[in-house]
């Protein structure tokens, strides 16, 4: 997951779509993000579904994280089966 700059964000509303790209993830994906994270998408006033500015921002935080913790323990277990590191 990359970063992203919530200072950067100009919308208040990103359809799922939008999301998807910010996210660089597809759908099936971010779906699973949602469902894990109990973050669900929302219609707007003109009947499109997505998420709110800070619900994106929580959802991209949350799976920011995970991936983070998920690479630095990756790679202390590659640490130690590794003499040379």
């Amino acid at each position: 997951m990359k970063y992203l700059n919530y200072n950067d964000m100009k919308k208040d509303f990103y359809t799922i779509d939008d999301v998807c790209y910010l996210f660089e993830m597809d759908k099936r994906e971010l779906k699973s993000y949602s469902d894990r994270y109990n973050i669900v998408p929302k219609q707007n006033q003109y009947g499109n579904w997505g998420f709110s500015k800070i619900y994106v921002r929580k959802l991209h935080n949350f799976i920011y994280k995970e991936q983070k913790n998920n690479n630095s323990s990756f790679n202390k277990s590659e640490r130690k089966s590794d003499p040379w590191a």
